[in-house]
């Protein structure tokens, strides 16, 4: 019998928003609270659902990314995935992670966030990650999207497209947001 286990990262298997605490690390500090400031608007926005999740994520990435080149990026997302995502995993979901990893299960994380800084550290776990694609132009972050974000119904979209779910007798879904209601739909047990 296959067995596929779904995980979404953010506020599930990571304790954190990991775009925050990567964009922290990547920054420093004092430039990420200053740019916060600036951010503020849109993030209350966001919160109360009068913006979408996307063109938020857009402008968030833009104010922090735009211009960066990609292996300065990239260099910064696996020092930080290997250093610093350990450190705030959530203890539960983490060991139910690892149980299916032991069991043989196909695992794959799905999540919002760019699988930059994420794939560094699930690559040691043999865990697949489907994850937002960052649009790179002339070897440079534009702050935009190459792919839609990874929230919501484009989840399921982006499983479907890399997975055959009829494969699976158990498909067992980690999800704790708002984003991950129709990835949730997707759990079967016999």
């Amino acid at each position: 019998m296959r067995t596929l286990a779904l995980f979404d990262f953010d506020g599930t298997l990571y304790k954190k928003d990991s775009l925050i605490e990567f964009t922290r690390f990547a920054k420093g500090n004092v430039p990420f609270y200053k740019k916060m400031l600036l951010l503020f608007p849109d993030l209350i926005g966001l919160k109360l659902r009068l913006l979408p999740n996307e063109k938020v994520k857009v402008k968030f990435l833009t104010t922090f990314f735009k211009g960066m080149a990609i292996e300065t990026f990239e260099s910064a997302a696996k020092d930080f995935a290997l250093n610093e995502i350990e450190k705030n995993l959530n203890p539960k979901i983490f060991d139910a992670f690892l149980k299916h990893l032991e069991s043989g299960h196909e695992v794959y994380i799905v999540s919002a966030s760019a699988s930059q800084w994420i794939a560094p550290w699930s690559e040691q776990y043999k865990a697949g990650v489907i994850g937002t694609q960052l649009q790179i132009e002339s070897g440079r972050l534009t702050g935009k999207l190459a792919s839609k974000n990874c929230y919501g119904i484009e989840k399921v979209n982006r499983i479907k497209a890399l997975l055959k779910l009829e494969d699976y007798q158990h498909i067992c879904i980690y999800g704790s947001g708002r984003g991950d209601r129709e990835m949730l739909a997707l759990a079967k047990t016999p």
